[in-house]
């Protein structure tokens, strides 16, 4: 029987990158593969995981998660382990450094294992081609493409058409500055100018107290305060509910790997406005719009258009219902075992 040895810093809860880990391993698993999960520190109690002090790096094959510096991918350099790379992009220094000093290093390190994990890569497997095109200019030799691998959840029933003057604008995701919720609540005071009683809700952790305490400054000073709504992180039910009562789905980010809210929230069948940055344009599609500014005015005209005209509407909710299927569990597992299939002599 083949084994693998899935690598990462910790399985964190409600984490697209260790929700991400564990499907592979399921699929591994189905498959035949003994796998282990390799974690530098336990955080879900719930999964049989093993310490990365522990680890022996003896299985077949070697698969390192790879979103930030860690002592995960430095035993992984340091021990010359050859090694699939699973990338999920590292956020730029210069979105944070204004914001958290400490987490500057933790990116910068991320950056530099890359390289140094490319000549021991028998391959990359990257989120998306904007991942892959960083892989490569890493030097990674054997890249291939991999979306997310994610459980479509149980569809939800979208709230009703907005009330004249209404609508709730939903964001998902770190409230970090690379994703720019700050310009959402700019693009809200635009917005209530014609439509009063709308609302932001986003949801998400704060990426820093500093950042976070900016947007809530922010929204005072817009004198829009009452119609900023901060969750915090949430759970599962809780993020269902938040798609179910939403209107629109709108990012303002200037920095996704592959941005798996956007995903989710074509899923539950609400539409998407989304700034053309990144990744974001190949995760999207045709089935949202793409906007290649994002001035609050910009954006406060594209969130009320969704909102004043039914039929936009529904032909987003469509177009994002047929795109999110592309992502089913069935075909990104696909392309992972095809991935992977050659080098553990599994069929594909």
């Amino acid at each position: 029987m083949p084994s693998v040895d899935i690598v990462l810093p910790e399985l964190g809860r409600y984490d697209a990158t260790a929700n991400h880990t564990l499907l592979i391993r399921d699929l591994l698993v189905a498959d035949g593969v003994e796998v282990r999960i390799i974690v530098e520190r336990p955080t879900r109690r719930d999964e049989a995981v093993t310490l990365l002090t522990d680890w022996d790096a003896d299985a077949d094959l070697v698969i390192l998660q790879h979103a930030i510096g860690s002592e995960a991918a430095n035993e992984v350099v340091k021990r010359r382990v050859p090694v699939v790379v699973n990338y999920h992009n590292i956020t730029p220094t210069e979105f944070v450094e204004a914001w958290d000093p400490q987490l500057v290093s933790g990116l910068r390190w991320g950056r530099a294992q890359l390289h140094q994990l490319a000549p021991l890569a028998i391959r990359g497997v990257a989120d998306s081609h904007y991942n892959a095109g960083e892989m490569r200019e890493a030097r990674f030799d054997d890249v291939t493409v991999v979306p997310v691998l994610w459980q479509l959840p149980e569809q939800v029933q979208p709230a009703s058409e907005p009330s004249d003057g209404g609508g709730v604008v939903l964001f998902v995701g770190r409230l970090a500055p690379n994703k720019c919720p700050h310009d959402l609540i700019s693009a809200l005071a635009v917005l209530i100018e014609t439509r009063p009683a709308a609302t932001l809700v986003l949801v998400g952790a704060a990426a820093s107290q500093r950042y976070h305490s900016s947007l809530v400054s922010l929204a005072d000073r817009l004198g829009i305060a009452d119609q900023v709504q901060f969750t915090g992180s949430v759970s599962e039910a809780e993020l269902t509910d938040w798609y179910s009562r939403a209107d629109v789905f709108c990012c303002a980010s200037e920095h996704e790997g592959f941005c798996v809210p956007i995903v989710e929230a074509m899923h539950h069948g609400l539409p998407v406005v989304a700034y053309a940055a990144a990744a974001v344009p190949e995760t999207v599609q045709d089935a949202g719009i793409l906007l290649g500014d994002k001035s609050p005015t910009t954006l406060a005209s594209a969130i009320d258009t969704v909102l004043s005209s039914p039929e936009v509407a529904r032909t987003l909710r469509s177009a994002g219902h047929r795109r999110a299927l592309d992502f089913r569990l069935e075909i990104t597992q696909n392309l992972m075992r095809q991935a992977l299939s050659d080098l553990l002599g599994v069929r594909s």
